[in-house]
């Protein structure tokens, strides 16, 4: 973490001026401009986010997946729906495309070798989320359009952000450390573990089912959202190990303000829907704690 920093979140840019001029010599001023508006938009994003999970803490719940139908925020209905193959794919893509796209600009391209083996790691997951998760949905009830354009809006801007924060004109070499290591290992886990839970709800619904039943196996025996636990805890915080970048960290953060709350959402749909034959040891997120 650079001097002046808390948390990976520095006042200004991503990174600092040193490393442009490393790269770009003297340099347009559009660089510098960039960069800054590169840093609106990660505490831009982080305050929504943050502002969400405020909401969603005091008993709101995200209208998709099974609170489709559920009154939220005081709305019963909230327009139009998109069938949830489709809305996935939708609202994930930007994450993959949009990257992709930024670092064909001049200027823009991996600031090291580490920083290429991030932007795999991140291309990698979005490219799962994008093309393959969706076809492996069974019965997903649909989701609003409002929620799917929040969605995609989250994923446009972080994907330019770290893009920007790992192959824009600005951005710095990722030492090749064992912070590094350590986090792209950690990286790997998350994503293994979150595939093996996601793996594991498909296979409580035969073809054609739609209704829910009790997850086990794996960490869903300690916790509700183990899939969930997997991608904050492990993933996206081990990300965040290995860039020790602020969009990164900001990118942590934000998984924790959307997927904590729906963790605590299921934990207490779980024990409503199946009272006494739900174990009643299991917790929310952190298993024994949470």
């Amino acid at each position: 973490m650079r001097p002046g920093s808390v948390f990976g979140l520095t006042t200004l840019g991503l990174v600092s001026r040193t490393s442009m001029d490393d790269r770009l010599g003297d340099g347009p001023p559009l660089w510098e401009g960039e960069q800054q508006f590169h840093a609106f938009l990660g505490y831009a994003l982080l305050t929504a986010m943050a502002a969400a999970c405020a909401a969603l803490s005091l008993g709101a719940v995200a209208p998709y997946g099974r609170y489709a139908d559920a009154k939220a925020l005081g709305i019963s209905d909230w327009g139009p729906k998109v069938p949830a193959q489709l809305a996935w794919c939708l609202q994930e893509l930007p994450s993959l495309v949009v990257p992709l796209v930024c670092l064909v600009r001049p200027g823009w391209g991996p600031a090291s070798a580490t920083n290429g083996v991030l932007l795999l790691c991140f291309l990698a997951h979005y490219a799962n989320r994008a093309l393959v998760y969706p076809l492996r949905i069974r019965g997903g009830a649909p989701t609003p359009l409002y929620v799917m354009a929040s969605a995609f809006t989250f994923t446009l801007v972080n994907g330019y952000l770290q893009a920007g924060a790992l192959g824009g004109p600005w951005a710095s070499a990722v030492p090749g450390d064992a912070a590094f290591g350590g986090g792209v290992l950690l990286f790997l886990a998350g994503a293994l573990g979150n595939a093996y839970h996601d793996a594991l709800l498909r296979a409580l619904r035969e073809p054609g089912e739609t209704g829910y039943k009790v997850p086990t196996g794996g960490l869903f025996d300690y916790v509700s959202g183990a899939n969930y636990l997997c991608e904050i805890i492990v993933e996206w915080a081990g990300f965040a190990i290995a860039c020790r970048t602020p969009a990164a960290h900001i990118f942590a953060w934000c998984v924790i303000f959307n997927l904590a709350p729906r963790a605590v959402s299921h934990h207490a749909w779980y024990r409503e829907k199946f009272g006494d034959a739900y174990p009643a040891q299991r917790r929310a997120l952190v298993p024994f704690l949470f």
